[in-house]
């Protein structure tokens, strides 16, 4: 199978992306609480939500991490909001 030079370099930035993209578990955990929240699944998105929180939480406590340190390339000031928003936004607050 012959492929022109465009298609391949398009496979390859492709690729390239999705290396990029690789997700851990608070990008999983947030797609997924928000996902919940789209379908009404309150339980499940709070459930999540709060994980999100334990796991940087206990990223903090084990790692003498602070807010404006990064995990999984994003600051953990702005996965605390993400997480207290999605609680608070959606009244999964108890």
């Amino acid at each position: 199978m012959v492929m022109k030079r465009s298609h391949l370099i398009v496979k390859l930035e492709k690729l390239q992306n999705m290396a990029k993209k690789e997700k851990g578990i608070l990008h999983k955990s947030f797609a997924s609480a928000r996902e919940a929240v789209k379908s009404g699944e309150n339980d499940r998105a709070r459930d999540l939500f709060d994980f999100m929180i334990y796991q940087i939480a206990n990223e903090r406590w084990e790692n003498d991490a602070q807010v404006d340190d990064e995990i999984e390339g994003v600051r953990i000031g702005i996965w605390l909001e993400r997480a207290w928003y999605g609680l608070e936004n959606n009244n999964l607050l108890l």
